[in-house]
């Protein structure tokens, strides 16, 4: 399925989407299965898969994707990267992940290597997401070319998703113009911890002539060392009060203590006109089916086609 009439409120009530990183060792594989069987059967509209930089975990970011696509009838959005690859490695990656039964990718420069701090691009590789975006279109349609033009009856168009930053300055709001006029058709945002952030985000977004639907994103997790760690990466701080609330040993009251922050931000990210929430999971299901159930959200119609339990074949 498609993800881009979806998110452009075709069904006229918000998304709701989780964000997965695929498992980095067996005991995780087999953990994880178990936590996503829970997570697919609240029926998201879509999950998103991440992808290693430089195709680090290009395998097992497949195996999750197949085992979501062929297990279940809830869509699968790959992330893709285009940091220290070559032009023709991210489009032979891009076609295992097409041939794969994708069609949603999640278009990404990627962050520099572990140990460095400046990001450079491959001698032969793409500059910026929106090289990325123009590429994977032209390799979806050479791809629809070597197969004489005939589409799959269950084949939709591609679709395409780009990032974007809240906190972002002017550069970046023209970055994501320019993804956008090369053939995005929606954003997802970086972690934010304030409904109002993201609605001065919007404003300044729409007022750069950015028209795309731009999907709020929320960390939803109990663990504060977590939290601190996004603000280290990401340059986006939780705050103090939700740390403090979750500084303790009580399992009980951290999972209050965020279920009520999250609500909250949520609450407040549908009032000031998100499309949908998109949930930074961390492979944990606890957390984000607490949100759930306090929003109440109307779910997705789909249903599921078979039972999880392992990657398709």
């Amino acid at each position: 399925m498609t993800l881009a009439p979806l998110v452009a409120a075709a069904t006229g009530r918000p998304t709701v989407s989780f964000e997965l990183f695929p498992p980095r060792s067996e005991n995780g594989r087999e953990s994880l299965w178990r936590r996503l069987s829970d997570l697919l059967d609240t029926h998201p509209d879509f999950v998103s898969v991440t992808f290693g930089a430089a195709g680090a975990t290009k395998g097992p970011s497949r195996e999750l994707l197949a085992h979501v696509l062929g297990s279940t009838a809830v869509p699968a959005m790959a992330h893709l990267t285009c940091v220290g690859s070559s032009r023709r490695e991210v489009v032979e990656i891009a076609g295992e992940f097409l041939d794969a039964g994708v069609r949603n990718v999640l278009a990404l420069r990627g962050d520099p290597p572990v140990g460095s701090t400046d990001w450079t691009p491959h001698p032969d590789g793409l500059a910026t997401a929106r090289d990325l975006v123009e590429l994977l279109q032209v390799a979806d349609r050479r791809r629809s070319a070597l197969r004489g033009g005939r589409v799959p009856v269950d084949e939709g168009p591609l679709t395409l998703a780009v990032a974007a930053f809240p906190r972002g300055r002017d550069a970046e709001l023209a970055a994501l113009r320019a993804k956008q006029d090369a053939g995005a058709h929606f954003a997802i945002c970086q972690v934010t911890f304030s409904a109002d952030e993201y609605a001065t985000f919007v404003r300044r977004a729409r007022a750069a002539g950015v028209s795309i639907p731009l999907l709020p994103g929320i960390a939803v997790t109990d663990d504060a060392r977590r939290l601190q760690r996004i603000g280290d990466l990401a340059g986006v701080p939780a705050p103090e009060q939700l740390l403090a609330a979750l500084d303790t040993d009580d399992t009980a009251q951290r999972r209050r203590a965020s279920t009520a922050f999250s609500s909250g931000l949520a609450a407040g990210l549908l009032d000031a006109g998100a499309p949908g929430l998109h949930l930074y999971t961390f492979n944990a299901a606890e957390p984000a089916l607490d949100l759930l159930d306090h929003l109440n959200l109307p779910r997705s119609t789909q249903s599921r086609i078979a039972a999880v339990g392992g990657p398709t074949p």
